[in-house]
């Protein structure tokens, strides 16, 4: 099992982790982070920089458990690193709360510090290992676990050059063996790399159990022991020197008494994953020379994951310091070199095995394809911001090859993507809004329809009696009669009222059009020879401007020139003192339909009549001036040749109707079924 695994119910796609880690070892499937146990160092980071909570560190606390339960004594190993972890605890009331939480020795692992200093400085000053065989400089020295575990996976050609001296903690893990016998030993420290480290087969027998210090904090709420009340007590022999700086950086140097001047570019001291990086790199590509470069992954110890965060970097490196300081001037030195040289024996060399980590490298060829799909088609569009968690577009497009992202991480391609939904739901949502105003006009259509098909044949039996009689009346009077050119006129009327009510029929009965190719202009010739003579157009300037060349249209003549009509009417009808209406018409080349426009300068339409315009029998005219008809008829029968009418109007300025028709309408096309509308 991983030491460090996600939650996957707190992860919130944040990416914070894969930002931070230093081997990329987190991939990303369906949303989830997943750490990869072959590649994970188990520093920590992701689990200091996650905000949720979403990662994980295996416990160690439930083998503690076992442990102080057993038969067997259990050492406590106290990391150096401690005074910054615990600043508001005196060192005697840590002690105490340690033996009271049953540990029946507790030590300090910088007493292993201590021990191993010897073989550095040996090592450095010698440039030998143990067999009497040249080193390989520079060495590297480190007591930290993560970066054995990616020299040893990530940079393997260095492994040569790591120290080859175990880590405090194994060191002293030794020797309280050496000196209390059977015992359980467990390490209380920040570090999270220490819980791989027991397990290393190099060094496996040193320690049973890592906590950290967050561990130690729950078993003293779980098992009520108020530190600062404890008993207080002192640490068990041996007792360490300068071996308490190891945390801090360039700690190491110190108390292994070796040199270390800003000036000297044969000694390399840094801190932090990004650094470290940047310096083994330039080490493999030999572009640094140095004797010895030591190295801390967290910025030193004292910034190990699982430090006390509410307390500041200086602070804590202070209280290591002050705690150093101030234990040097108490410590019998006599003594503590007696207790070095006691423990001499302990092995404290190790070995490195070299295992590198081979990840399949994409082509160009690929890596733009990957790119492509995320709207990245050039150098430019690649933001590198680092939104993925990956520093460059390259780099994460090299993750999707090899399966670690997905293409849902990409920040800038996702806001992209949310912006075309939104236009598209937007546009789905006007289209629709449009057709569920064409269904309701639709709908009232059907009633006008219904209507029609009710009063029709009683219509058409008064208009029978009126021809008739007017027949009758013709036949009596001589030619030249004007009142036989009145008797003409009426029955010309009688039957446009009968085509009128047999397209309302027609609306009834499913009717097809009569399409045949009419010139407009002819069509507005004969509107405007039958309303010149009329007294509603007496003072109405009626001006027709007709785009030269407009191509004829194929549509219903006698239903087209009814909408003419009646459009003209009410213009005539909206201007009671007199105006001007100007009817225009235009080819629109691009969509092959014909603009025409009628803009009157009459009484306009309140803003709140706009909607309800093509409402059957809905009218402002005065009762028997109008029926509220004209308009729906008119919207339906521009409907009817796939066309459109739309209208603009201001109180007190005027009213312009817009008709759009094609010029060519297909005759399957132009039928409108009711029944379907509703």
């Amino acid at each position: 099992m991983s030491v460090v695994w996600t939650i996957e119910e707190r992860c919130r796609r944040c990416y914070t982790c894969i930002r931070e880690c230093p081997a990329k070892a987190i991939r990303v499937v369906k949303g989830q982070a997943q750490v990869m146990e072959d590649r994970c160092l188990a520093c920590g980071h992701c689990v200091r920089v996650c905000s949720q909570g979403a990662k994980a560190v295996k416990s160690g606390t439930e083998a503690t458990y076992e442990f102080l339960t057993a038969d067997i004594p259990v050492v406590a190993m106290l990391a150096p690193s401690f005074p910054a972890a615990f600043p508001d605890i005196s060192t005697d009331s840590l002690v105490g709360a340690l033996r009271a939480c049953g540990y029946e020795y507790v030590v300090e692992t910088a007493f292993g510090a201590d021990l191993i200093n010897r073989e550095y400085y040996r090592l450095v000053n010698t440039k030998k290992n143990q067999d009497g065989e040249d080193l390989h400089l520079p060495l590297i020295t480190s007591a930290c676990p993560a970066i054995y575990g990616y020299i040893e996976r990530y940079v393997p050609e260095l492994s040569k050059h790591l120290a080859p001296v175990v880590s405090p903690m194994v060191a002293m893990g030794r020797v309280v063996r050496q000196i209390y016998g059977p015992v359980k030993v467990v390490f209380i420290g920040p570090c999270v790399a220490k819980k791989v480290e027991m397990n290393d087969p190099e060094v496996d027998d040193a320690v049973d159990e890592v906590l950290t210090y967050q561990e130690l904090r729950d078993m003293w709420h779980h098992l009520g022991i108020d530190p600062a009340t404890a008993q207080p007590s002192s640490f068990d022999p041996p007792h360490a020197y300068l071996g308490h700086l190891y945390p801090i950086s360039g700690g190491l140097l110190r108390s292994a008494g070796l040199p270390f001047d800003i000036m000297n570019n044969e000694v390399i001291v840094t801190e932090g994953k990004q650094r470290i990086f940047k310096l083994l790199e330039s080490l493999k590509s030999g572009d640094v020379k140095a004797n010895l470069v030591d190295v801390l992954f967290c910025e030193g110890c004292i910034n190990g994951p699982f430090m006390d965060a509410s307390v500041n970097h200086f602070t804590r490196k202070q209280k290591v310091v002050a705690y150093t300081d101030a234990l040097r001037s108490k410590t019998n030195y006599a003594e503590w070199k007696k207790a070095i040289l006691q423990f001499q024996d302990v092995v404290i060399r190790r070995n490195y095995n070299p295992s590198q980590i081979v990840s399949a490298e994409p082509s160009e060829a690929e890596i733009s394809t990957i790119l492509q799909q995320i709207n990245k088609y050039s150098a430019s569009d690649e933001l590198n911001c680092g939104a993925c968690g990956y520093e460059t577009c390259r780099e994460y497009a090299k993750a999707v090859f090899l399966g670690y992202a997905e293409e849902e991480m990409c920040l800038p391609f996702l806001i992209e993507e949310l912006q075309r939904t939104q236009s598209d739901l937007q546009k789905s949502l006007h289209e629709l809004a449009a057709t569920q105003e064409q269904l309701i006009q639709h709908e009232k259509l059907a009633s006008i329809g219904q209507l029609a098909a009710g009063v029709a044949h009683e219509v058409n039996n008064p208009l029978g009696s009126i021809m008739l009689y007017a027949h009758l009346l013709l036949q009596q009077l001589k030619e030249d009669d004007q009142k036989s050119k009145d008797l003409h006129f009426i029955m010309d009327e009688a039957k446009r009222c009968q085509k009128i009510v047999a397209g309302l029929l027609n609306f009834a009965r499913q009717g097809k059009l009569n399409l045949r190719k009419h010139d407009p202009g002819d069509l507005f010739d004969k509107m405007l020879a039958m309303i010149s003579n009329q007294p509603l157009f007496q003072h109405v300037d009626v001006q027709i401007q007709l785009e030269d060349g407009l191509p004829a249209l194929e549509v219903d003549g006698d239903q087209i020139f009814q909408v003419f009509l009646n459009l003209a009417v009410n213009a005539a009808e909206a201007m009671p003192q007199g105006g001007a209406l100007c009817i225009t018409g235009k080819y629109d080349d691009k969509h092959d339909t014909i603009r025409f426009s009628f803009a009157d300068t009459g009484v306009g339409i309140p803003p709140e009549n706009l909607n309800r315009l093509y409402t059957p029998f809905f009218t402002t005219k005065q009762i028997g001036k109008g029926t509220g008809l004209g308009l729906a008829i008119a919207y339906g029968i521009i409907k009817m040749h796939r066309g459109n009418i739309t209208v603009q109007s201001e109180v007190n300025r005027g009213t312009t109707f817009t008709i759009e028709l094609p010029v060519k309408s297909a005759m399957h096309m132009a039928q409108f079924d009711f029944q379907s509308a509703r």
